[in-house]
């Protein structure tokens, strides 16, 4: 039979140390700690040693650590001596609050602290609470904004208002309405402790405006403010049948009243027209009850403005303005003047004369003085005529340029017309038949062309010399004039041989010479170095009234030639008061530096 051993088992429990096995004599022992760490921060949070015999196993319970979750028991075996590592999760976590200021971070509170569970809000601005935290909480000083309005005629209070305004903040104050003051600016205040915004405000007037007639009468009556301590321009309304006075200046210091007195007055109408009806302007004025009023018309350019004119009463006062015509003339004159032929060139001007002399219109007036004053005659000479051929033309239209009709020059198998002046592609003309004259378009007068009297054809040239400026004619020892120029033309009489040269003197219009003080006479032409004269076609000439002197020499072609090439100079008197005195100016040629000259 078997024998059966009863084995007594001896619990031993330290720390919850739990021992099964058999028992041995002489059993090694090893010592197993337990360390217990935080699970999310690997903090050591406690340590339990417990002693074990080798090869043994035994169940371990887990202490409890507050606010940690206990772990669930285990079995573990002891082989020699070890560390059992428990990562225990927490259940609660620490949060510290703060209570600081904004402005300069002071504690402004003592820090309080709380155990919160672990995936919980703590605070508002704490969520999910895993480890211990610290949550600062920034508070805004307050401070009080005081404003105040004061009136600064009295310089006292209006009222006040307050508000609490963070420290450190930009507060714009809109200023309140107050009846009959100015309301001030908006202010910006920046607040860092208690204070008070002033609020200046000026006092206002009420101006009432009173207008009345002269006679009377209740205008009307008009109301505005002013602000104390300012100066406004009062601008008086206009009513009819009244003169508006004066603007006036006012400077309240309270509630006051202007009058206005309005004159009672009546209406001058006036109305500024051209002789021709044309109506330059039209306007009013007034005039003051029982006064007088001086009515000036206005100025208008190329108008003579009528005399002023005065009136007493309500009326329409009509000005007429003429053209002025004053120089409308001169143009005209300085034309006559320059030509030799005076009475054939006052014939040729006389359609363009009339043209500004009967103008009733400004615009006619000055578009016919444009034309006379643009307009230049040269002078052809009494042997620069040209004869129509009547198989290639019966009539020649003749006319003015510029405006008037033409009219028909009928001319005979064999009229003859002379040319006496031409301007621009026109001649003036005279039918040697019928006497008729009128200007010619110069392509009209000859298809075959130039002829002389005698009917033989010829060539005729001009030339002009106008480099002749230092040349002077004096009366005693004042200038008196100027040579202008000469001029030489060839083919005289139907000779080839034959030429005329024209010296053409300018009068100083400053010279002081009256009527008949002033002769000129025995004109001696010396050409080239030739000491023999020849003599001027006329003399004694009177040059005090025309403006242009001019003297003529019939010289030879030779000689024309000669003078243009190697020039020559001409001897002349002249007899005033002073008495009789030669003078002699020297003609330039092309080639005159191979003569000497001398007076």
């Amino acid at each position: 039979m078997r024998k059966t051993m009863v084995l007594t088992l001896l619990a031993a429990t330290s720390f919850g140390l739990v021992t099964v096995g058999q028992a041995h004599a002489a059993t090694t022992s090893y010592t197993t700690t337990f360390k217990y760490v935080d699970a999310t921060t690997n903090k050591t949070l406690k340590t339990v040693k417990t002693t074990g015999s080798k090869n043994k196993t035994y169940t371990y319970k887990p202490v409890a650590i507050k606010y940690y979750a206990t772990p669930v028991k285990l079995s573990y075996k002891v082989t020699k001596s070890s560390t059992i590592t428990l990562k225990v999760k927490a259940t609660y976590r620490k949060a510290t609050i703060k209570y600081v200021d904004r402005y300069n971070n002071a504690t402004i509170k003592t820090a309080t602290t709380k155990m919160v569970p672990v995936g919980e809000t703590a605070t508002k601005k704490l969520a999910n609470v895993k480890l211990d935290s610290t949550v600062t909480f920034t508070y805004d000083k307050l401070f009080k904004l005081t404003q105040n309005m004061v009136a600064m005629d009295t310089k006292k209070s209006l009222g006040t208002s307050s508000q609490t305004v963070k420290r450190g903040q930009t507060v714009t104050i809109t200023p309140k309405s107050v009846a009959n003051y100015v309301t001030p600016a908006v202010q910006e205040v920046q607040v860092n402790k208690d204070m008070t915004a002033t609020f200046n405000y000026q006092r206002l007037y009420n101006v009432t405006i009173n207008s009345v007639g002269s006679d009377g009468v209740k205008l009307g009556t008009v109301k505005q403010t002013v602000q104390r301590g300012q100066t406004v321009t009062v601008t008086p309304k206009n009513y009819a049948g009244y003169a508006t006075p004066t603007s006036q200046k006012v400077s309240p210091n309270k509630d006051m009243t202007v009058t206005l007195t309005y004159p009672k007055f009546y209406t001058v109408n006036v109305a500024e027209k051209a002789a021709d009806g044309t109506v330059l302007a039209t306007r009013s004025m007034q005039g003051q009850a029982g006064q007088s009023v001086k009515v000036t018309p206005g100025s208008y350019a190329g108008y003579v403005t009528p005399k002023a004119q005065t009136v007493n009463q309500a009326t329409t006062v009509s000005f007429v303005y003429q053209i002025d015509r004053i120089r409308q003339d001169d143009a005209y004159n300085k034309l006559i003047a320059s030509m030799d032929n005076q009475e054939q060139s006052k014939l040729a001007l006389a359609a363009y004369k009339a043209d500004y002399t009967h103008a009733t219109t400004l615009t006619s007036y000055q578009a016919a003085q444009q034309v006379m004053s643009t307009m230049t005659l040269k002078s052809l000479g009494g042997q620069a005529m040209r004869i129509v051929d009547s198989y290639n033309s019966n009539d020649i239209i003749a006319g003015k340029k510029v405006g008037a009709s033409d009219v028909t020059l009928a001319d005979s198998s064999n009229d003859i017309y002379i040319a006496y002046f031409a301007s621009g592609d026109y001649d003036w003309v005279v039918n040697q038949t019928t006497k008729q004259a009128g200007w010619i378009k110069q392509s009209l007068l000859t298809t075959d062309g130039v002829v002389m009297r005698d009917g033989d054809a010829y060539t005729y040239k001009v030339e002009k010399k106008s480099d002749l400026t230092g040349s002077y004619v004096y009366l005693g020892n004042d200038v008196t004039g100027t040579l202008d120029s000469y001029t030489i033309q060839y083919g005289i009489n139907g000779g080839y041989d034959e030429a005329v040269v024209k010296f053409t003197f300018n009068k100083d219009v400053n010279a002081p010479v009256k009527a008949g003080d002033f002769t000129m006479e025995k004109a001696a032409l010396f050409v080239g170095d030739s000491d023999n004269p020849i003599m001027a076609d006329s003399q004694a000439t009177d040059w005090t009234n025309q403006q242009v002197y001019s003297v003529t020499f019939s010289i030879s072609a030779d000689d024309a030639d000669e003078l243009i090439e190697y020039g020559g100079y001409v001897g002349y008197g002249s007899v005033s008061d002073l008495g009789e005195k030669p003078h002699a100016f020297n003609l330039p040629g092309e080639n005159s530096g191979d003569y000497s000259t001398s007076v």
